[in-house]
């Protein structure tokens, strides 16, 4: 996906104009902006709507080779199709098209191309063209792109996918947090069987998985059964980035509208930011406490890398952030 963005220097040009009067500024206005709406009706036209059309007019591609998909509307593309089950709707736009490998569609000005095929996918996933992907706004407000999803490929991400596979991932630390997850297990069948008649696993779900990320990331163990602060505040901290995360904002593609936080999302970004932060630099310097403490937990891993694999405190939180969210959420995929 690309996203561009024009200059309107003509009325800039204009207004250094000495005999530039202001009826004839809201002619040039009237003028500029019929102009800008032919030009983005003449790119809704092509396969893919308004971005596919504007990319195919500035390299002077021919339309007969393009990939087939929805036009959408002027200027705004295709961005009905991303609210609401947004993956059904995809699917029946590439059947109602024919697309059958790929399946092309822009989201204002960004270019969007999609694929349901297995052996198109592997050939995208194993293209290093395709090593980075943009960063959303919420995303990077939200330190996304500090973590290894996020991270534009490079000697960074090289670094984190390293220590994935070498110490947050790698077999002893997934078998060394085997007991916990059986005794999490233990608690749900436990819990479920004290219930009589219709029960609703989705809360019981979403605490279980809470309780297994403090565990084996921060090393705090909790009850199913019992309340606590820490994993309260965590889970609204989940909640709250996995919401900001799945808005289609769109700023991300209609650029032009940056001056503007119509749906608040940069607001909301600012508002929670500060919390984890609070939230993870306190188990961080908690865990600097222990003193020939043995290695356990995420945090303990992280601190304990020398050389290279050292990361900041600020990429720590980053890291243990973006890793406590995908945990926290696995439930909300059941």
């Amino acid at each position: 996906m690309e996203t561009n963005s024009d200059c309107f220097w003509v009325l800039f040009l204009a207004s250094k104009c000495k005999y530039f009067s202001y009826q004839n500024s809201i002619v040039l206005v009237v003028f500029v902006c019929m102009a800008w709406l032919a030009m983005a009706l003449c790119f809704w036209f092509f396969p893919g709507g308004p971005a596919w059309g504007k990319y195919n007019w500035l390299t002077k591609k021919a339309s007969s080779n393009a990939i087939p998909g929805p036009r959408g509307f002027p200027i705004v593309g295709s961005m009905n199709l991303m609210v609401n089950l947004a993956h059904h709707k995809l699917c029946a736009a590439a059947k109602s098209f024919g697309a059958k490998r790929l399946m092309a569609f822009s989201l204002g000005e960004t270019r969007v191309i999609i694929t349901c095929n297995p052996d198109v996918a592997k050939e995208i996933l194993n293209s290093s063209v395709f090593g980075d992907r943009p960063v959303k706004e919420s995303a990077y407000s939200l330190m996304f792109n500090r973590a290894i999803g996020f991270a534009p490929y490079g000697v960074y991400w090289r670094t984190l996918r390293r220590i994935a596979a070498t110490h947050l991932f790698c077999p002893k630390q997934i078998s060394s947090t085997e007991a916990q997850r059986l005794d999490i297990a233990s608690q749900m069948v436990s819990i479920i069987a004290c219930c009589r008649g219709e029960f609703s696993v989705r809360h019981l779900l979403k605490k279980a998985s809470l309780n297994n990320m403090m565990s084996s990331v921060f090393g705090s163990k909790y009850h199913l059964g019992s309340s606590n602060p820490e994993t309260e505040e965590l889970s609204q901290l989940v909640e709250e980035g996995y919401d900001l995360l799945g808005k289609l904002n769109w700023f991300d593609h209609l650029p032009w509208l940056g001056g503007l936080d119509i749906q608040k999302i940069r607001l909301r970004c600012s508002e929670l930011v500060p919390r984890v932060n609070n939230f993870v630099n306190k188990i961080i310097q908690e865990h600097k406490l222990r003193i020939g403490a043995k290695n356990h937990d995420f945090v303990d891993v992280l601190l304990s890398l020398n050389g290279s694999d050292r990361l900041s405190e600020n990429d720590m939180i980053a890291v243990l952030w973006v890793r406590n969210k995908l945990i926290g959420n696995c439930h909300d995929n059941s």
